[in-house]
């Protein structure tokens, strides 16, 4: 008797989800997608630890590493995977969820959260739109533990210095970079030959266009679509980084991560990249900077949203065929809480979580702001990258020609609409 009115307390404390009640004790197996060692491996360590202390369940815990989709497929295929999955969102949820892999997780966000969560539903604590992103005709798959997005990263000493006020459009971005140039300060820094470089076309067709127009035009097998008016738009919108000299001078030749380093040390103005900027270079800032971050412009005339916000997420999935998919479920939801989400800001990455914006640091404040003020979000690169042998067979070379003037505007569309039929041809 008195056994049962420990547990009843405990449950009432809210230290343990009521769903877990059933059982004292079980186990799991977690893949994990962070390479050993890297922060977020030792961060999701210290969770388990904490976790398997907490709730008696074990936690076969292993580090597959960023090359974990092509290992977890087999097992997922083979009936045998393991319980808890974790990755980047845009490079395996999609084929996961559309092979039919993954479990549906209604019941999870549907039920309460953990601890001091207890009272509210578990989905009502993410960043608007972060829980649903990777849903399915209506079925959620995914619980995100952390959300990168890309901006616009600047100077504020520069700026200060000179008296430039954030642009919010593409006509005061350009009056921007026009003035930086007349001071000898090059506007933007960048590296070439990365991934990095597609963000500039990215961002100019979803200003201009909205979200899913150039990724239509990425799977149409004839390439027509690549005749959209608002695409030729985005390609000239990239051209002037190039025509203008809106570059640093040794863009193309900087080697991944000369460009972010330039700019931390104060040899250009600005850089269009990820959150996690500031996570690569906090100890490389020279004395003349301070982080500032603020969203691709709106493009005038344009359809996109320009409140639109990228969400980089990366998280959790249970695989169709887990064997302790309950244990797996209050893992999440324990890891869920305010007091391990907040720990993301201590390595310059940003929680899932909402309302937590007091604890972010000061490279990151901008940043959390562009979330928290949002109107709408969308996927990373609108979901391009996620076509990955098109996205480095056809776009990524092509973009690197238009970025750095050897393909003007219509040669890049013309070159682009050639080689997505080949490519397409050559898979029948």
């Amino acid at each position: 008797m008195l056994k049962r009115v420990i547990c009843v307390m405990v449950l009432l404390a809210g230290l343990i989800p009521a769903s877990y009640a059933a059982t004292a004790k079980g186990e799991f197996e977690y893949w994990s997608y962070w390479d050993e060692g890297h922060p977020n491996d030792l961060f999701m360590r210290n969770i388990v630890k904490d976790f398997e202390q907490e709730t008696g369940i074990n936690v076969k815990f292993l580090v597959v590493g960023r090359d974990i989709l092509n290992k977890v497929r087999p097992a997922l295929l083979q009936g045998n995977p393991p319980d808890l999955i974790d990755g980047h969102g845009i490079e395996m949820w999609p084929a996961l969820i559309r092979d039919g892999l993954l479990l549906g997780l209604e019941d999870l966000y549907s039920g309460p959260g953990y601890g001091q969560d207890a009272g509210v539903k578990f989905s009502s604590i993410f960043v608007k739109g972060a829980d649903n992103q990777w849903a399915n005709k209506g079925i959620r798959y995914f619980v995100p533990y952390t959300n990168s997005t890309s901006v616009v990263w600047y100077n504020k000493k520069i700026f200060a210095k000179l008296g430039l006020q954030i642009p919010k459009t593409m006509t005061e971005l350009s009056d921007v970079c026009s003035k930086l140039k007349a001071a000898g300060i090059a506007p933007f820094c960048q590296d070439g030959g990365v991934f990095y470089d597609a963000y500039f076309f990215y961002w100019a067709s979803l200003r201009i266009n909205g979200p899913g127009v150039a990724l239509d035009a990425a799977l149409d097998k004839t390439a027509k679509k690549w005749d959209n008016p608002g695409l030729l738009k985005a390609a000239e919108v990239v051209g002037k980084f190039a025509s203008q000299n809106w570059l640093i001078a040794n863009a193309e030749s900087n080697t991944w991560p000369a460009g972010q380093v330039d700019f931390v040390q104060g040899k250009g103005a600005m850089l269009l990249c990820g959150s996690w900027v500031a996570n690569e270079t906090i100890d490389k800032t020279g004395a003349d900077f301070e982080y500032g971050a603020f969203p691709f412009p709106a493009i005038e005339g344009g359809r996109g949203d320009p409140g639109s916000v990228e969400m980089e997420l990366l998280g959790w999935a249970i695989p169709k065929d887990a064997k302790h998919a309950t244990e797996a479920k209050e893992f999440i939801r324990f890891a869920m809480q305010e007091k391990y989400q907040k720990q993301f800001f201590d390595i310059y990455y940003n929680p899932a979580r909402k309302g937590l914006s007091k604890y972010a640091p000061e490279a990151l404040k901008d940043v959390v702001g562009v979330i928290e003020h949002a109107s709408s979000s969308h996927t990373m690169f609108d979901g391009l990258q996620a076509q990955a042998e098109w996205w480095s067979k056809v776009f990524l070379p092509l973009n690197q020609e238009l970025l750095f003037g050897r393909l003007t505007p219509a040669n890049f569309i013309a070159e682009i609409k050639q080689k997505q039929v080949a490519f397409y041809n050559a898979k029948k």
